[in-house]
């Protein structure tokens, strides 16, 4: 998507946050590997896809969203910037990755944000988060139909996966459906939409 879409959407205050985060991600991004784009291609690719996926969810205020997989912090902390009514929980599995997203609450003072390092399918199976989330958010972090094992714990019957993904249309064939999957849908050419019907019979477990 275009860089004006995210232009047009955001506050001057916005702005200025957004682009202390993704100056402060390239910085890190040396060390890390947090991201493969460029920093002259951020605010198209991290920011505007972000707020594309988050004009298509709609998401109500006083929601709490996890993003699994966040890695440098996209979607979440570009949703947590955009919309500090919701309540956002950042997964991330690998401590340095997570520390880095722990400096970015920090810095850009986000009192909506949490960061969680640990695994997705270890929140899953935890009393105080499974199907505690509204909404669960992601970019690329894992296959769709594994996205979709992982997420299902974590959201409450109703609550929605939305996903950055290359191909939504391909991606929704791939995922299906069963008692506990309801629709499935591209809702745009890269965004997933995937709907919790009913409450999960356990956590997923690896194997």
């Amino acid at each position: 998507m275009s860089g004006g879409v995210a232009t047009t959407s955001t506050n001057s205050d916005q702005r200025r946050l957004l682009d202390r985060y993704l100056d402060e991600l390239e910085l890190w991004n040396r060390r890390l590997n947090l991201t493969t784009v460029a920093r002259g291609q951020a605010w198209d690719r991290h920011v505007g896809e972000s707020v594309e996926l988050l004009c298509a969810a709609a998401l109500p205020g006083g929601w709490r969203v996890a993003d699994l997989g966040s890695g440098g912090g996209v979607p979440g902390v570009v949703i947590a910037v955009m919309r500090p009514d919701l309540a956002v929980t950042l997964v991330e599995a690998d401590r340095r990755k997570a520390g880095f997203l722990v400096h970015i609450a920090g810095l850009l003072e986000l009192g909506n944000v949490t960061v969680a390092a640990r695994r997705a399918e270890e929140m899953g199976g935890d009393p105080a988060h499974r199907e505690g989330y509204d909404a669960v958010v992601s970019r690329a972090a894992a296959p769709p139909p594994l996205l979709v094992r992982l997420s299902l714990p974590l959201l409450r019957p109703g609550g929605t996966l939305w996903a950055l993904v290359a191909n939504a249309q391909g991606a929704a064939c791939d995922v299906g459906g069963d008692g506990t999957v309801g629709a499935s849908r591209a809702v745009a050419p890269g965004i997933l939409a995937v709907e919790k019907r009913g409450p999960d019979a356990g956590a997923l477990t690896e194997g």
